[in-house]
Formats: C-alpha cells, structure tokens, sequence
C-alpha cells in the first residue's frame, strides 16, 4: 500500500470547460486555478488508451510536482464494453479477457513513460475496472486477471479495483459489472496486495438509496481493501445532467453553502459526514464532478470543486 495523500484528489476532467473542444490555453488555466487551492494532493485523470486525449506533452508540462495523479481506465473501459461486450478483465471470454489484458499492459507502459517523462514517480493508484456485464463475466476469470497483472512492474503505482455499479435485477444499470462483492472475492482469492476504491455516486445509483452507500463502504473496509474513497453525486430525478440514476457526477445539493451545487442532487453534507465516518482514517479522499453541458467559463466550475472540498473539511 502506498503512503496516505496529505490533501484531496480532484477528477477535474469531469466538469472541463473543453469538452466541447479542445483548448490547451484554457485547459491549463482551468487545471491551475483548481491546483491554486493548496488542499489539491493530485488530479485523477482518464485514461482512454493513452495519456492524454489530445495531447500528451500538455499532461506533462501541467502536471506539476508535487501534484500525484490517480489514473482511471474507466473512460476507456466501458466504452469498449459498448463496442465489443465480451471486452474486459472478468470476461469470461478468453479472447475478451486477453485484449483487456494487453490494453492494460499498454496503461502499465504508459505509467512508466509518465514517470521518465515528469523525473518522478507522480502516479499514486491506477483504477482499474472489471467489464464486462455481470452476464458475460465471472471471478475465477477476474481471479487470473489480477494475479497476472500484480506481477507486472507498475513503477511504484498501487493496483486498485474501483467498484462500478453492479447488475441489478429489474433494474437499468449503468455499467453493469460484477457486484462489489465478487470483486473483494476475486482479490482475496489472487492472493494479491490489490485494494478497493468507491465512488459515492456509482454505490448510489447501484443500491438506488443514497443512505445505504455505507453498506459498500462496510463491505470494503471490512475485507481490508478499501483504499480510496470519490465524491461524486447522483440524482433520482431527470434535470440539467441527464436522466435518472445516470453517473453524471452531479455536483453537490445546491444549498447555502454549495452556490453552485445541483438541486437535486442527492449528495448532500449530512451523507458525506456518514460516508467519511465509515471509512478507516488512512483512506485517501476525493471529488469528481460534473458541469451542465455548453460554456467555457472557468471560475464558477473552479468555484463548484472547492465548495465540495470545503464540504469535505466541514464534515470530517
């Protein structure tokens, strides 16, 4: 296990003023008005089968030390699973399980290549998730996935598995993978020091009650692998980010404290405050929220993430 951050990790990528273009001036303007805030420990970026999307030498010179990164293969992960529903780590399809393998040796490449690059070891945790559909997977695949993968060289990075909602009878999942449940299992069984990381929001969405995120949070720490927790929020109601139940990282509920927080957002302070009280001291924290679509402002999506940090010191 890699030492505890002493600030937040924030996915900044969520609530980008470039997402309906690319603009390295603004991204960077964006990306340091949000690191200004001295509690930023590093950023979680996406990884969608490289680096950057756009372009690799902005990462690099806009990743200053001491700023950590979190690497997650989500964004690259479900996309595939749309295209090819056999893809991923827990397939158990051979051929699925193999090209989720080989695109995960291409991240552990990448890891290294950022860490020549930047002259430091800058990558904290690489997320990786296990796709495909419950339907189309199993733990004794996952179980051979992450056995091979914790003896590969990740250049100093921890191996986590972060929990995606799970398929859920009678009910439209998001992404549909395993249950959290069978991804401690799988660990466990692989006899790997790999951990566990949650996302409020996707526990949200999975268990369809806000109050019962804690059970996930249970679940992990009880097992002892719970190593990094994310705030993001979710809604039950369709509105400005969507339709219901979607992991469209909603902001905080809009309140006097959250100017720029979301009104129906069903992340509030009071379940933050339960979240944290659940989860073991050492468990690094984090935020990843989203933006209405359209604009190109900056200050009131910088503004929005540091009223959630804010929200985060309140309640701890």
């Amino acid at each position: 296990m890699n030492q505890p951050m002493s600030g937040y990790v924030v996915g900044a990528y969520a609530a980008t003023p470039t997402a309906g273009g690319w603009d390295p001036e603004l991204e960077s303007q964006y990306y340091a008005a949000v690191a200004a805030d001295a509690r930023v420990a590093g950023f979680e970026l996406p990884w969608l089968g490289a680096l950057h999307p756009h372009d690799e030498e902005w990462l690099i010179a806009n990743l200053p030390a001491p700023l950590t990164a979190v690497i997650t293969d989500v964004p690259h992960v479900f996309p595939t699973v749309l295209k090819q529903p056999t893809y991923g780590l827990a397939s158990a399809d051979e051929e699925g399980r193999a090209q989720a393998m080989a695109d995960a040796r291409r991240l552990k490449e990448d890891v290294r290549r950022l860490h020549q690059r930047l002259g430091r070891q800058a990558v904290h945790t690489v997320e990786l998730h296990a796709g495909p559909r419950a339907d189309q997977a199993g733990v004794e695949p996952l179980v051979a996935s992450l056995t091979e993968l914790a003896g590969w060289d990740w250049d100093g990075a921890e191996l986590v598995l972060e929990h995606s909602d799970a398929l859920v009878a009678g009910q439209t999942p998001e992404k549909g993978f395993l249950p959290l449940a069978d991804e401690i299992a799988a660990i466990q069984q692989s006899g790997t020091q790999l951990g566990v990381t949650l996302n409020w929001g996707r526990s949200a969405l999975e268990l369809r009650d806000p109050n019962r995120v804690v059970e996930h949070i249970a679940q992990a720490r009880e097992a002892g692998l719970l190593r990094g927790f994310l705030f993001s929020g979710v809604t039950d109601t369709s509105e400005q980010f969507g339709r219901p139940w979607a992991d469209a990282h909603n902001p905080f509920r809009a309140s006097d404290l959250h100017g720029h927080g979301d009104e129906v957002s069903l992340l509030t302070d009071d379940l933050a405050r339960d979240a944290i009280a659940a989860l073991d001291p050492q468990t690094w924290l984090g935020i990843k929220m989203s933006w209405p679509a359209g604009g190109t402002e900056i200050e009131d999506r910088v503004a929005m993430l540091h009223e959630s940090l804010d929200a985060l010191d309140r309640v701890r």
